[in-house]
């Protein structure tokens, strides 16, 4: 396996690297190799540049998985801003409202809130909140999401 890493790690290989822009785990290419460890990379969707990241932020260490996880609560009140909506909500949000009005997700569409919002992944959600201009957060049936649009 270490034989493998090193050979994935020259300049201009790419490699799953934890995206800061896009908040995903996407393909990047490597930029920069010191000591035989990856320190620059480029995301190959969106174009940043930044630091290597072999996982997303909470999944590096024991310790850190812990303190997420003792954390969970107090983690999505926070990600879901001043609107604090809750799975308990989900449903009174969602009642009298045409399904078929929801808009299918796509990254490049932009959303408002109290938008209906069809997910590949998630379902059927309703934005609660608009954050920084490019994310929103979305409540579904499982819990709130934030997500990326307009770009």
């Amino acid at each position: 396996m270490g034989v493998n890493r090193m050979e994935s790690s020259k300049v201009g290989k790419d490699i799953d690297s934890w995206c800061t822009r896009c908040k995903l785990m996407l393909r990047h290419t490597i930029e920069a190799v010191v000591g035989g460890k990856i320190t620059r990379v480029h995301c190959n969707t969106c174009g940043a540049q930044h630091s290597y990241r072999a996982q997303p932020p909470g999944q590096g260490s024991a310790t850190a998985r812990s303190r997420a996880s003792t954390a969970g609560t107090r983690s999505m009140r926070r990600s879901t801003g001043s609107s604090r909506a809750t799975v308990e909500d989900y449903p009174r949000m969602i009642q009298g409202r045409d399904r078929a009005s929801a808009r299918r997700y796509a990254l490049t569409e932009r959303f408002h809130t109290d938008d209906l919002v069809s997910h590949p992944s998630f379902g059927l959600g309703i934005v609660v909140a608009e954050k920084d201009g490019t994310k929103i957060d979305v409540l579904f049936s499982t819990g709130v999401k934030t997500l990326l649009h307009g770009r």
